[in-house]
């Protein structure tokens, strides 16, 4: 059965262009905030690769920006740590751009499968929200590495549902998928993932968002910051997880 023409899948919009057209950039100047957003997750997994080949690879990774901050911030902390980057996305303008950049990534302009791997880390920044089906992805990343580190914005608030905002951020900003703190981690733990760190984190407490925050939302948060992530707009799961069946992952790759 084909799909009619005017129906465009959530891939289209990256494959065809469409979202260079909205975002030029692919959000490079927040790349340098969104590594140190995840540094506190990913450092306590890396620390024991020493004198060891560090397989990461970005899934979505657009130009490949946060990728190449996060490998600075390792060789500042870790500098005789061996690095392997890989990034993968099928927007081939934001590949192009990216090898011209970073020549330090392997990029692969295609899907993320199961085949490929095995990879130490995979990172997921600000990308499952994009995607119709985060639930494979994730599976097919469990296929693949052995800790996950994710950028989450947790866009199934109130907020979004208050002011109907779902048109706007599938057309401005191609998010599809709507998650809170407590289904993002059921899906996590459903997809083969414990988690071994999770920060649930305010936009206030963002390295790529400078804004103070009012005051009651600071007290809210102080009291129940589960339900004030619910309440408030903005919030971020900022964690790493393991899969839950490592021996499975590696035998499958050897």
């Amino acid at each position: 059965m084909t799909r009619p023409n005017n129906v465009n899948t959530a891939e289209d919009r990256y494959s065809s262009g469409a979202y260079m057209d909205t975002h030029p950039d692919w959000h490079l100047p927040d790349s340098p905030g969104k590594a140190l957003d995840i540094w506190p997750v990913l450092k306590p997994l890396v620390s024991d690769y020493s004198g060891q080949t560090l397989r990461i690879v970005e899934v979505g990774t657009g130009t490949g920006g946060v990728l190449h901050e996060t490998g600075k911030i390792l060789h500042q902390n870790f500098p005789d740590q061996n690095l392997e980057l890989h990034g993968f996305d099928i927007a081939s303008s934001a590949i192009e751009l990216g090898k011209a950049q970073f020549p330090e990534i392997q990029f692969h302009q295609r899907f993320f499968t199961l085949d490929d791997g095995p990879f130490d880390v995979t990172l997921l920044i600000d990308v499952l929200e994009h995607l119709e089906n985060p639930w494979e992805m994730l599976r097919i990343v469990a296929a693949a590495s052995r800790f996950l580190i994710v950028r989450q914005p947790l866009l199934g608030n109130f907020s979004t549902f208050r002011h109907d905002n779902y048109r706007t951020q599938r057309n401005h900003w191609g998010h599809i998928a709507y998650f809170n703190i407590y289904s993002f981690c059921d899906m996590a733990e459903s997809t083969g993932w414990r988690p071994t760190q999770t920060i649930l984190t305010a936009p206030w407490e963002l390295k790529t968002n400078p804004r103070r925050g009012r005051a009651i939302s600071r007290l809210l948060t102080r009291i129940n910051r589960n339900l004030s992530s619910f309440f408030l707009s903005g919030f971020y799961l900022i964690g790493s997880f393991e899969q839950t069946d490592v021996r499975k992952t590696i035998s499958d790759k050897s």
